[in-house]
Order: C-alpha cells, then structure tokens, then sequence
C-alpha cells in the first residue's frame, strides 16, 4: 500500500502558504485567471485537517496519537483524537470532543471515554488534557498529507484529458462543454451541466486529480458532491467525506454499488487523486453482453476496490451496456476543481 507524503505544518505562515503553494500548484501571481481566496486553506480554515504527535501520561513513555478537525460550520468543529491500539484504554485513549472559535481563539471542550476534556489550538499546535490531577494529554501539530500520485505525468503513449502545468490553464479542448472554467494553477472548475469527453473509451487505466471546496454547512450529499462517471454510466463519487465512517454514498464509493473499506480522504481543499483501472463489459460475437464490468480504485494511493463487479449503471448513469463510451464530469452544483486527468487505453485487459 502506496503511503502519502506528510509535511508538518511551518510556524510561520508566509512559509506555511508557500508550501501549499508547491502542494497544489498554485500560481497565486499569475493573471488574468488567478485562482481566488477561497481555494486557499490558510485563509479559509487554518484549525481543519490533520494533526500528529503524542499522548503523554506521567509515568509512561509517549505514545503516537493523531487527530482531525473536521469544520461543521457557524465556527465549531467536530475533533476526533485517537492513539494506537492498546489492551489500556486509559494509556490508549480515542476521544471526539467539540471545537470551536471563541475571541480569544480556538477551543477544545467534551466529555468522551467518561472522561472530561479541555484544550486549544494555537499556531498549528493542539493541546487536549483530561480536566483531572492525573488525567494525560495529547500534544499534536498540524500537517498536510499529500498523495503519493499527486502531479504524476502520463506514460508514453496516454491521452492527456486535461493537462497540467502549473501557472498555465488547461486546454480544455477534450471535453465538450465550454461553461467549465479554468484557473492559472492548472484546474478546471465544474460549469453549467456535465462535461463529457468526445473520445470513446473502452478498458483504460485513469489518473485524475480533484480538490473539493470548503462547505463547511453541507451535510451529506450537500458537501462538495461531483463524480467521475466511467463509459457514462459508472460512478466513483467525489464528496468531502474526511472524517466520516464510509458509505455507499461516500468519496470513494461505486456510487451505492461497493462500500469503501476505509476512509482514505484528505480534509476539503487539499488535492486528492483517483488512480483507476476498468475493465468494460464484454459481448458476444452476436453483440449480446456477456460479461460484467470491473473496476479498480485507489484514492490517494491506497486500494480501496479490487476487480470490483459493477452489475448496472450507478445513480445518473446512462442505462444499458456498451463496450465504450465517454467520460463524464458531473456537475452536482458545488464548485469542485479537477487537474491533471489522463488515460491509458489498455484493450483486451483479463
């Protein structure tokens, strides 16, 4: 299993915006399409995301813990905190407590595991301690994960979908609807309507990049909802699912058809990749079907779906089987970005 790249989170900001720069391909100088504040995660919500360190309890050595802070709107956040497994529950804590903004900053407050909790973040450092003499406390730092296949450049021989240089807006040319807006970083944003490919496809092998928006009030399918539509007919979802125990509705999900096992999404803005393989259905020599699809998805370089039969088009695919079709972007009315998409044609895969 492929592991994403961690970077701990600088004290200073101007250094911490230039890594994020690097990270998404950002080309915050460049006009006269400059990608605006709201793609920024530092000027949107410094306190969301990952966080990494140590629980501490007097007597015992450090013991790895990690957190998210996951943004559920009007300034508060739900924070769930764990350490790794142990037969001690009290030396192995895993808690979900309340986060929230307060004049004097951000604050951590809840009872969990029968325990009262406090806390704070400040400058990229959480604090949480049990509220008794002799309870421990977690000591944690904020950090950006970063997909191991972010950025990577097609094989020889691939159609590039949507290229990627950043500091330059994509050609667009291989999709059919023009409302679909660009950005110096290199990104297309979703537009009025679907976009589909003009080119057919059949077995491939696909690399997509996307990076959903901050909406922090959304629940459900109402957070950062798009997908990427195989032949037109079956859906990988794209949602801001960070965070959440995974259904069929979920990032990552064949749209209500296969269930990831885990959850392997970054917090909304960061830059996620799909890397997919699909088999197409097969056909007889009289043209009936014979043969079921199957796909194989990994999301931010871990497998979550193996061969995984698809017996029928997801929600919104088109019906029917065909042995090739378009790719689809869908438009859900929430302003996902996609990047860097292309694909190999791999004819005849077993």
């Amino acid at each position: 299993m492929n592991q994403s790249k961690t970077i701990i989170q600088p004290r200073s900001l101007s250094l911490l915006v230039m890594t994020l720069t690097l990270i998404c391909g950002s080309a915050f100088t460049e006009s006269p399409t400059t990608i605006p504040d709201r793609f920024d995660p530092i000027k949107v919500d410094p306190y969301m995301g990952d966080y990494e360190g140590a629980y501490l309890s007097v007597g015992r050595d450090p013991r790895p813990a990690q957190a998210k802070v996951i943004a559920e709107g009007s300034d508060t956040y739900r924070v769930m905190i764990s350490t790794e497994a142990s037969e001690d529950p009290y030396w192995a804590p895993s808690i979900e407590i309340d986060g929230f903004l307060t004049p004097e900053g951000f604050r951590l407050e809840g009872e969990s595991s029968g325990l009262p909790w406090e806390g704070n973040i400040e400058k990229g450092e959480m604090v949480a301690r049990v509220k008794s003499r002799y309870g421990g406390s977690f000591a944690l730092q904020h950090v950006i994960h970063e997909s191991p296949t972010a950025g990577l450049k097609p094989p020889e021989g691939a159609i590039v979908l949507l290229p990627f240089e950043p500091g330059t807006p994509p050609d667009t040319s291989e999709w059919d609807n023009p409302t679909w807006k660009t950005y110096t970083d290199g990104s297309m944003e979703v537009g009025d309507e679907d976009t589909r490919t003009k080119k057919e496809f059949g077995d491939v092998r696909l690399h997509l990049e996307f990076c959903i928006p901050y909406v922090p009030e959304g629940r459900g399918q109402d957070r950062g909802n798009s997908g990427v539509y195989f032949q037109d007919r079956y859906e990988p979802q794209i949602l801001d699912s960070y965070g959440l125990i995974p259904r069929g509705g979920d990032c990552a999900a064949i749209y209500q058809i296969a269930v990831p096992p885990v959850n392997a999404c970054f917090p909304p803005l960061s830059w996620q990749t799909y890397d997919i393989i699909f088999r197409a259905p097969r056909f007889t020599e009289e043209g009936n079907q014979s043969e079921f699809p199957w796909i194989t998805v990994e999301l931010n370089g871990v497998k979550l779906h193996e061969r995984q039969m698809i017996t029928h088009s997801t929600v919104g695919g088109a019906g029917g089987f065909v042995p090739k079709g378009p790719f689809r972007l869908q438009d859900h009315s929430h302003l996902v970005r996609y990047r860097n998409i292309w694909v190999e044609e791999l004819e005849g895969l077993e």
